[in-house]
């Protein structure tokens, strides 16, 4: 099973945004040349941006960049903290103990990790995103895309493990004739839509849906083909609800017309992938939530111990073992956390408690509004165990 290293490049200047782009990659450019074996499956481009054009530009910029390289890239309209104005975060494996293949299926670009038992594929940069296309076409793009480039490399929905959404304003509302849509919830109900037409597992992958402040929609996600010696296990939370048992009051907006009800998202707290002897945890996007109610209102400190705890209590060796009576390697060092605080000013109170908390571990904060108004933070995480 892959063992994955994740690290995050800052611009480590001052200056215009080209000055702090240019550190930035050429920090990135400099790790690869002193450790030629290890390769990027995944990189994403977090960008403060102040409107759309803005952000189009320097997304231009970016990709420019990463041209000819192969490697699968999200970029994304998620400020950073202060001073910077850039930072990439990326995922890298080690050359000489796996196989590493970029390719593109379609208009996507992906990564092909091969071990001796299985492969992982990871997918970025799945824009449904033209300007002009309401939530649900740039989801519906996406989507499309992404099912197109399965069917050309012969994976189904059924292999996706980890998936990440980006939903341009995602608790901001549009009109859609006399109704006033959420924007999550016209997400949710794309994603519903392909996953009864094309998913037949029962459970659904790990994710988070999280806010981007332009340019619609935008897809990542890791997909698994393995042999029987892997297993992959979906985990719940015993202090919250499964999301996809989310009842009305939680879910906002008027429904679709000719509908009672509201799609409420599909995705598992946690997915865990073990072997004989190693593990992983794929930790959803999380958040201050018991049962389906959100706690803490108000206080972003509260929220964020509430997360950890949440956390710590989904992926412990208990709720493990719970679930998967058989798991012989525990997953017990963070690979990487990522953490989405939905008020700038509010990014050095929570970073205090997380680096308290997860110590010395990639760990990366960024500004975005989060899938509901009265949520404040949001963590997400991956977890490793090996003998």
């Amino acid at each position: 099973m892959l063992k994955p290293q994740y690290r995050i490049f800052i611009p480590g200047c001052a200056g215009s945004f080209d000055a702090k782009w240019t550190g930035c990659f050429v920090s990135f450019q400099q790790f690869l040349s002193g450790h030629t074996s290890q390769k990027a499956f995944i990189v994403r481009v977090f960008v403060a941006a102040e409107n759309t054009h803005e952000f189009l530009q320097r997304s231009a910029q970016i990709k420019q960049s990463f041209s000819g390289t192969g490697i699968p890239v999200s970029i994304l309209s998620e400020s950073p903290e202060k001073p910077n104005q850039v930072t990439i975060e990326a995922g890298f494996a080690d050359s000489d103990i796996v196989r590493v293949e970029y390719g593109q299926a379609g208009l996507i670009n992906y990564c092909k990790l091969s071990g001796s038992d299985y492969s992982e594929y990871w997918f970025a940069g799945i824009e449904g995103s033209a300007v002009e296309n309401t939530i649900s076409e740039s989801a519906e793009s996406a989507f499309r895309q992404l099912l197109a480039a399965f069917l050309q490399l012969g994976l189904s929905f059924n292999q996706i493990v980890r998936q990440w959404n980006y939903v341009e304003q995602i608790f901001g509302f549009a009109a859609s004739g006399l109704q006033q849509r959420q924007n999550y919830q016209l997400f949710n109900e794309v994603r519903s839509e392909y996953y009864s037409r094309y998913r037949t597992n029962p459970d659904f992958p790990a994710a988070t849906g999280i806010g981007v402040a332009h340019h619609g929609v935008s897809i990542e996600c890791m997909a698994v083909a393995g042999d029987d010696n892997l297993e992959i296990i979906s985990l719940s939370n015993p202090e919250q609800l499964d999301s996809y048992e989310y009842g009305q009051a939680v879910l906002k907006g008027e429904p679709k017309k000719h509908q009672t009800s509201n799609q409420p998202p599909q995705f598992e707290r946690a997915k865990l992938m073990m072997s004989e002897n190693q593990s992983r945890v794929f930790i959803s996007g999380t958040a201050s939530i018991a049962g389906q109610e959100t706690i803490g209102l108000n206080d972003v400190e509260e929220q964020t111990r509430i997360t950890i705890d949440h956390i710590e209590l989904l992926s412990g060796k208990k709720n493990l073992k719970l679930h998967a009576p058989q798991l012989t390697v525990v997953p017990d060092q963070y690979a990487y956390v990522r953490v989405y605080v939905k008020n700038e000013a509010d990014i050095p109170a929570v970073k205090a408690i997380c680096l308290n908390h997860f110590g010395e571990v990639p760990l990366s904060f960024v500004q975005a509004d989060i899938c509901r108004e009265d949520l404040l933070v949001e963590i997400e995480a991956e977890k490793i165990g090996y003998n």
